[in-house]
């Protein structure tokens, strides 16, 4: 496996975080919160707050999970990769390659060495279609534990035990969910060639069969040659390669856009997220702008398939 990047760089971003940290954690002592309170614009900067736009979407439950994701003490992990079984998952097509503005990266993301505990479930699979929750509070806001790691697999999505910082150099997930940002596996995020292509405005999941030819697929690439941050048009966290999944008023609206990924193996999977906030609330957002509480946020319900 490719080597993990060294301890150098985790104590940089860890003592850099610190002091941005600590004054958030005073501010929020000042906010009489709610167990989950609106979504509500951050301030943007260039660091710690930049990929936490729910700020005080509180921790619904994010600490207290069932276990799902199987965090084995902290730091702790199992070398990242699941059971192998019979997933349908070939060698990868693509070496691992360097993964530019690493230090970057753990500063500006607030890439943690705690892996997520959040609880990855299929909820219906019908026909080859999966319908996944996606517990991605990772201990509430501001977060405490890394993104929710997973591989697409023929049984559905199967959680990577595996740490933000370590993540940076393992070839074994394809997709990340933490509050309201979702990586893929290339470019600046990853080692590996997951690559993402946005299907034209107005098409339905339904209607995505096969690959086309005219797609283009591109790896995550939200910094610049010289490591400044690519902001979301939204001005909410990294302009990744999926970011177009919501659109933001008071709240995060589904925007209905499909996606295709290309895995590093080179299958190729549909993707749809219906969900950022619990049904309800959402289904709020979606028709008014606002979303009422608690909203349940940073719970996603997605819909994926495997193309032919």
């Amino acid at each position: 496996m490719y080597s993990s990047p060294n301890d150098s760089m985790r104590k940089r971003g860890q003592s850099r975080f610190l002091p941005a940290f600590a004054v958030l954690v005073m501010s929020l002592a000042l906010v009489n919160c709610s167990d989950d309170p609106e979504e509500t614009p951050p301030v943007s900067d260039a660091g710690t707050g930049g990929d936490n736009p729910d700020g005080g979407g509180g921790q619904d439950g994010g600490g207290g999970q069932d276990g799902g994701g199987g965090q084995d003490g902290g730091g702790e992990q199992d070398g990242g990769t699941p059971d192998a079984g019979d997933d349908g998952r070939d060698e990868p097509q693509c070496a691992p390659s360097a993964v530019r503005c690493t230090e970057e990266s753990i500063d500006d993301l607030d890439l943690l060495t705690t892996v997520s505990t959040g609880l990855i479930r299929e909820d219906s699979t019908t026909a080859g279609e999966f319908h996944t929750y996606v517990d991605a509070r990772a201990g509430g806001s501001p977060q405490t534990q890394s993104y929710t790691y997973v591989r697409f697999t023929q049984q559905g999505l199967t959680q990577v035990k595996i740490d933000d910082q370590a993540a940076l150099a393992s070839m074994d997930w394809d997709i990340s969910f933490r509050r309201f940002i979702i990586r893929v596996n290339s470019g600046v995020s990853g080692p590996s060639c997951t690559l993402v292509a946005r299907t034209p405005d107005g098409t339905t999941f339904e209607s995505v069969t096969a690959v086309d030819s005219s797609w283009e697929f591109k790896a995550e690439g939200y910094y610049t040659e010289t490591c400044e941050m690519i902001i979301h048009e939204a001005g909410l966290g990294p302009a990744t390669e999926m970011g177009s999944f919501w659109a933001y008023q008071a709240c995060l609206a589904m925007s209905g856009n499909v996606f295709v990924v290309r895995l590093a193996d080179g299958r190729h999977v549909k993707f749809q997220v219906t969900h950022y906030y619990d049904p309800e609330p959402q289904e709020v957002c979606n028709r008014t702008g606002s979303v009422p509480a608690p909203t349940g946020a940073a719970q996603f319900r997605v819909k994926w398939a495997f193309l032919p």
